[in-house]
């Protein structure tokens, strides 16, 4: 009797190994089984435009498979995608929370949610979800985007300015470019409280992180005619002609001044006319017949008008032109019929935009140093073409 249990002992444990495998096929078996389920409900949840119900058990499903992250990632984008702001949150908040997943995807978790609270206009959660990502190579660059966006839209000009080390360390020319700007933004509102020696630490700073800023010494320009320093602002004025030249027009006014304050005229306009010579700009057209009328008289004027109106027509151009022709020995009814014109084109000109976004395409009759469409630095310059430069 007691050889035969010892016989039957390795049969009694083989056959219970056996069982046991088939449990555990059987939970597997059992677990997959639930997971499709779920799947299967929530969709049908979904395709029934029961959404909420349907996010609830495509949720319950990822605490049983983690492979099934990347669903939720799109049903979330999904979600988005139709303005359904509230439920793309609900989903992400839910992968952050969740503890297992890899790293990768937590990573991703945090920006789409971050991403989420931006677009809702909580700025405060969506800043401390892209703070976590600083240090993360995959999420970095595009969260200090980000960040920046954020500073801008609440005009916290310190709080970006304090990520300095780290977009330097980046040298991304974009984020160098919004950080200059917002230099500039300080700078202004020092100018303001009139402590222009912080004024002027603030632009070279702008200009140590973007070189072509030209709106930094646009404001430098600025600090140094309020001082009578003409010398050092002409030199912010030529920069931004090396720096801008689609910006340079808006200057012209300006730098005369200071050649005039300087008594160095015939300098100006010769370097206005290499000007005119490089990019063929109304303005600098118009700028330069000033000296073609005074030194060669209103004839040469007109004659140089001409070929330059053959060579790039623009209505502005063409307005001096009828202007010239007003001031000189026409008939009175000749006059009369010129002064018509010239008033109908200066009506036209004035309905049209004189600024245009070089971004996306805004146009504007007042200049600002931020697109208030797309929010890009800079991009806002004068229209070009028959109705512009």
């Amino acid at each position: 009797m007691l050889e035969l249990l010892f016989l039957l002992l390795p049969v009694a444990m083989g056959y219970g190994w056996f069982m046991g495998r088939n449990s555990i096929k059987q939970k597997d078996q059992t677990a997959k089984q639930d997971l499709s389920i779920k799947y299967s409900t929530g969709l049908n949840y979904l395709l029934s435009n029961q959404q909420d119900k349907a996010i609830d058990y495509l949720l319950e499903a990822l605490k049983v498979e983690d492979d099934s992250v990347e669903a939720h990632f799109a049903m979330a984008n999904l979600f988005r995608k139709r303005g359904e702001l509230d439920r793309a949150l609900k989903v992400h908040e839910h992968l952050v929370r969740h503890g297992n997943l890899p790293s990768k995807a937590q990573q991703q978790a945090i920006f789409e949610l971050a991403k989420d609270f931006l677009t809702a206009g909580l700025y405060d959660r969506a800043e401390h979800m892209f703070q976590k990502l600083l240090k993360s190579k995959q999420y970095q660059l595009k969260s200090l985007g980000y960040l920046m966006q954020i500073y801008q839209s609440t005009k916290d000009w310190q709080q970006g300015i304090a990520l300095k080390k780290t977009i330097f360390k980046l040298k991304d020319k974009q984020l160098l470019h919004n950080l200059a700007n917002f230099y500039c933004e300080q700078a202004v509102a020092a100018q303001s409280q009139e402590k222009f020696i912080d004024v002027i630490e603030l632009l070279e700073q702008a200009l140590e992180c973007d070189p072509k800023s030209c709106r930094a010494n646009w404001h430098l320009a600025g600090v140094y005619e309020e001082h009578g320093q003409f010398e050092q602002a002409v030199k912010c004025y030529q920069a931004i002609y090396k720096q801008d030249k689609e910006f340079f027009p808006e200057v012209i006014e300006k730098m005369h001044v200071c050649y005039k304050e300087l008594n160095e005229e015939r300098i100006f306009f010769d370097f206005i006319k290499k000007v005119y010579d490089e990019t063929a700009s109304t303005s600098t057209l118009i700028k330069y017949l000033e000296f073609m009328i005074a030194s060669y008289g209103e004839e040469k004027a007109v004659e140089f008008l001409l070929v330059a109106l053959k060579r790039r027509p623009t209505i502005r151009g063409f307005k001096h032109f009828v202007k010239l022709q007003l001031a000189s020995e026409s008939s009175d009814s000749q006059k009369e019929s010129l002064d018509v014109i010239k008033e109908l084109i200066s009506a036209y000109i004035n309905m049209r935009p004189r600024y245009s976004c070089r971004t996306c395409g805004f146009n504007s009759s007042t200049h600002y140093w931020a697109c208030p469409s797309c929010h890009d630095w800079e991009q806002l310059k004068p229209v070009r073409g028959l109705e512009g430069e």
